[in-house]
């Protein structure tokens, strides 16, 4: 089965290639996934230094790790870290050590130094980061978290620094990194809080006495410092991508809109040059654009004169054929008069008569196409008068009935005054020659004349029974030298010129003429629309 066609515009289609910058949308989802990854890695590298750097300093200390402790000292380094998270350092912690990491207890990292036992021996810094007042927002900042704010709130993963901080009240430390630290490896862990609000990053270093084990450092810090990167990040990009997308839109529609605009332009130039016969009325003006659309453009408007040329040509041909032949047709009419008049055999009289028959059709060619001719010439200077149709439609209804006293003309006017603004010289040759089509075409039948008066218009319909149109010949009927008569049988010449000068009369009055078969088939009607005067 065929699949039906779907014609999309210019616009459109245009519209539709946009949609390939959809796939910007999944390359920024794409880089910010890998920026993301990039941040933990580092910030894995980062904890994994810290965890380094500290257990350098405690390296190869043995003393560190056989203090008693010192109950006193403990309870002094409860300092506003521990408060914050809700906890205090053991008993068991080492005061030394917890000298060495004093440095590091202004940090978002949380250090913890453990001995082999799992044994606290010292605690710095928090994974709560520092309360600090937020900056005024800006009224930009205002609508954006409203409107596409609200959106990346409901896509995205947002850091949160209420979580459960279990670490802290359940003592050391233990995990994947911290056995992996006591075996001599430095390892970094990642690890969810119980109530699964933050992820804890952690990087565990072993601290070597000697050849063994004594300690390990794990350095801990959450994945909000990322996580609040990576929306950064994710809502600055989608946000170029978001604008980039509109202005992109916006702008390819408007050059869509205005291709368009051009190219329909051209149409309707090009349409209006020509008639609804084809004949070429006005030059289309060229465009200068250097585009393809001004190439097509200054394209038309050759074609166009070259049409306008052979339009002409065939419009004067006519007149040029009735000029040039007339001189050899007065020669044979007076060689075949002088034979006439010469004694003849019988048999020579014969083929006398027919050749002076068929000079008699010549000159009858002659004439219609010298007529055409001289009706195209004259019509720019009729004079145009205001006067009533119907007395005009049954003035020719009534000479016809006499030249064709076998035909059968049924006449319907109204009752009221019709006036045209026209010649009605005109309009009875018009109507002269739609009468003598429809009696040559009924062939005896019953030919109907017809007068429909509207308010802006009136139609003249002449309808006759006999033979219909060949299909496709209803607006090719009114042109020069086109007609249906059969091409053999007869003794009149038919040119086609007939309805061709009612086409020219009508529209010379601002009217159209149409022929079409009848709705029931018995034949066929020719219809004429004229503007009514008020």
């Amino acid at each position: 089965m065929k699949l039906p066609r779907i014609a999309l515009g210019i616009r459109a289609q245009l519209l539709l290639v946009l949609t390939v910058f959809l796939a910007l949308p999944w390359l920024g989802l794409s880089y910010v996934r890998e920026l993301e990854r990039f941040l933990r890695d580092a910030q894995e590298r980062t904890l994994a230094g810290t965890a380094q750097a500290v257990a350098t300093a405690l390296h190869d200390r043995p003393r560190l790790f056989a203090t008693p402790p010192d109950p006193i000292a403990s309870f002094a380094r409860e300092r506003a870290d521990d408060r914050a998270s809700g906890a205090s350092l053991p008993p068991s912690a080492s005061p030394e050590i917890a000298q060495i990491i004093e440095g590091l207890s202004r940090t978002t990292a949380r250090i913890w130094v453990i001995d082999r036992q799992g044994v606290v021996l010292a605690r710095a810094g928090s994974l709560f980061p520092p309360a600090s007042p937020s900056p005024p927002e800006s009224t930009w900042g205002r609508v954006r978290r409203a409107t596409v704010g609200r959106l990346y709130q409901a896509v995205l993963d947002q850091p949160s620094d209420d979580f459960s901080d279990d670490a802290a009240t359940q003592g050391a430390p233990h995990g994947r990194d911290v056995e992996g630290a006591l075996g001599g490896i430095l390892t970094t862990d990642r690890r969810p809080t119980s109530d699964g609000k933050a992820v804890i990053v952690s990087a565990a270093h072993p601290i070597w006495v000697g050849d063994e084990v004594r300690g390990v450092v794990v350095a801990e810090q959450t994945g909000n410092a990322v996580l609040a990167e990576r929306n950064r990040a994710f809502e600055r990009l989608f946000n170029i991508v978001l604008a980039v997308l509109l202005v992109g839109s916006l702008a390819l529609t408007a050059y869509a809109t205005w291709l368009s605009s051009r190219i329909r332009r051209l149409r309707d130039d090009a349409e209006r040059a020509i008639d609804e016969q084809g004949r070429v009325r006005a030059p289309l003006a060229s465009s200068g654009a250097g585009d393809e659309i001004g190439d097509l453009s200054r394209s038309f408007s050759s074609v166009l004169a070259r049409l306008s040329e052979y339009a002409s040509y065939q419009e004067k041909m006519a007149s040029r054929l009735s000029h040039e032949l007339r001189t050899p047709i007065a020669v044979v009419r007076s060689s075949l008069d002088n034979l006439k008049a010469s004694p003849l055999p019988a048999e020579a009289r014969v083929y006398m008569a027919r050749a002076q028959e068929g000079l008699a059709r010549l000159t009858q060619i002659l004439t219609r196409m010298s007529e055409a001719a001289r009706l195209e010439q004259s019509l720019s200077d009729v004079e145009r008068v205001r006067f009533d149709l119907v007395p005009v439609v049954t003035g020719c209804v009534e000479g016809i009935r006499l030249v064709y006293p076998e035909a059968r003309i049924a006449c319907a006017v109204p009752p009221e005054t019709v006036e045209i603004d026209g010649a009605p010289d005109l309009i009875a040759q018009m109507l002269d020659k739609l009468l003598a089509n429809a009696v040559e075409f009924a062939a005896g039948s019953a030919i109907a004349v017809r007068v429909e008066a509207a308010s802006s218009s009136v139609a003249i319909a002449v309808d006759n029974d006999g033979p219909l149109l060949p299909e496709g010949m209803e607006g090719r009927l009114f042109e020069s030298m086109v007609s249906v008569r059969a091409a053999a049988g007869g003794n009149e010449p038919h040119l086609g010129l007939g309805l061709y000068i009612a086409r020219v009369i009508a529209q010379f009055h601002g009217g159209t003429v149409a022929a079409a078969n009848k709705a029931d088939g018995s034949g066929v009607v020719v219809t004429v629309t004229l503007p009514r005067l008020a």
